[in-house]
């Protein structure tokens, strides 16, 4: 299991919440980082404007989170034909680690509050909601870490550092700027299709994900959106959840359990255009969202 945050660690968190860099009581966190520039770069990347989904196709089983029941309704009408029309109702966990899912500001929070001071309390703070009016679009750069180490997917005991991370953009060719999405690939697809599924953070196994190193990087990199495969590294010498705290600290805007094979199998540009629509939910915390990459 990973470990508990340390003094130095606690203190980090608690500098990045007091910053307020957004001023207080704001409600689009990391997302202020996508500016005109940024929405530009997005463009410009479209060169063929070819799309390609980085959402796992939803869950089934009885601890998925998801289910669906499916009526058909037929009726009879005489001036025509017979109709029959299908109806479903859908019963979806937003969080966890099977769904692909954005998490809103409202997901965590530290002593009474959420991201920027609003009170957990207060009906009026932040939601998903508020990203549901324009959706979310900026330039998003596919970051493979398994391409750097050599393998199909990380290994529980090397969780992802911010040298990593560095290390594969170089390897790309790609630079990183303020306002782009970093879409991190950890080859979580390759590692279930081979007999090794994602673990809760509960269970006592080791689980791979991004490193404490790797939240500093977000961080000092002004990521606007962090989309991910494998989250939070779960390992004894890592703090646990140096990553997901950040909702809370800076408003980091996370895309969670997303899916790179298709992305990975075209071998198209690591740089294109990303797009996320999240759903008009009052009060709603996460949203299940379908990511797509436009190259």
């Amino acid at each position: 299991m990973s470990s508990p945050l340390t003094d130095p660690q606690r203190a980090w968190i608690a500098d990045l919440a007091g910053r307020r860099r957004f001023g207080s009581k704001d409600r689009l966190g990391s997302l202020n980082t996508i500016d005109g520039a940024a929405r530009a770069r997005a463009v410009a990347a479209m060169a063929s404007g070819e799309s390609v989904t980085l959402s796992r196709p939803l869950p089934d089983g009885p601890d998925s989170g998801f289910a669906m029941e499916v009526k058909r309704i037929s009726r009879d009408n005489p001036l025509t034909i017979p109709l029959t029309a299908s109806v479903d109702h859908i019963d979806m966990d937003c969080h966890g680690v099977y769904t692909t899912h954005i998490d809103a500001l409202n997901h965590q929070g530290s002593a009474g509050t959420w991201y920027s001071g609003w009170d957990i309390e207060d009906a009026s703070g932040p939601s998903v909601n508020d990203w549901s009016q324009t959706g979310i679009f900026t330039r998003g750069i596919h970051v493979d870490i398994t391409a750097l180490r050599g393998t199909d997917w990380v290994d529980p005991s090397e969780p992802v550092t911010g040298a990593d991370i560095d290390a594969a953009l170089a390897r790309q060719g790609d630079e990183f700027l303020p306002g782009d999405a970093l879409l991190l690939d950890m080859g979580r697809d390759r590692a279930e299709a081979a007999g090794h599924p994602m673990t809760k953070a509960a269970d006592p196994v080791d689980r791979p994900g991004l490193g404490m190193s790797g939240a500093q990087w977000i961080v000092e990199h002004d990521v606007s959106v962090l989309c991910w495969d494998f989250i939070d590294a779960v390992h004894p010498d890592e703090p646990w959840p140096s990553t997901h705290l950040l909702i809370w600290a800076t408003g980091l805007v996370i895309v969670d359990n997303c899916d790179f094979a298709a992305l990975r199998a075209r071998r198209s540009p690591s740089v294109g255009g990303l797009v996320i629509a999240p759903l008009p939910i009052p009060q709603g915390t996460g949203s299940a969202v379908n990511p797509l990459f436009i190259s």
